[in-house]
């Protein structure tokens, strides 16, 4: 999923990546829809060795990729495409905070929608945003996804919103 935008381009992460990926997933904003708290360092670790792992694999059913920064090669987010179990290819993302509220999180679906719908050539993709996540629900709405279900999550007891976007509305 090698993708450049003007500002951001999308690579594999990498075992140099820990320290960057681990004050991202450690910083309680920036996980607050995603896990519902911040990761330990030892969660952030296995996760990036089974991402690693998944790389070896070479498995299109869950790419999870570095979001970094053209002009510094800084990573300041990650992003994912990865099949849900309802069978569908889901799309996520986060962010450093530092970086909220400059055009990056439209950015990075713009990216991973060229990836999806230009180099996949999948028919459809969706996504789930808590409601309270009123950023990346702009976003979504903003980048023509449809709202096809609001329910509880069941975990969280949260309103999730589920959201669609097919190939040709790209």
């Amino acid at each position: 999923m090698n993708m450049k935008s003007n500002r951001l381009y999308l690579r594999e992460l990498k075992m140099d990546d820990l320290g960057s990926l681990h004050k991202l997933q450690s910083n309680v904003n920036v996980m607050r829809y995603i896990t519902n708290r911040p990761k330990t360092l030892e969660e952030t670790e296995n996760e990036l060795f089974r991402i690693l792992q998944m790389y070896k694999e070479k498995n299109a059913d869950f790419e999870v990729m570095a979001v970094c920064k053209n002009e510094t090669n800084q990573l300041i987010g990650t992003c994912a495409v990865i099949k849900n179990e309802a069978d569908e290819f889901e799309i996520g993302y986060r962010l450093a905070e530092e970086e909220w509220g400059k055009g990056f999180g439209s950015e990075i679906a713009s990216l991973i929608e060229d990836y999806c719908f230009g180099i996949r050539k999948l028919n459809f993709i969706v996504a789930s945003v808590e409601a309270k996540n009123i950023y990346s629900v702009k976003i979504l709405e903003k980048k023509g996804f449809n709202l096809i279900l609001e329910s509880i999550d069941d975990e969280n007891g949260e309103l999730t919103k589920y959201y669609r976007k097919d190939r040709h509305n790209y």
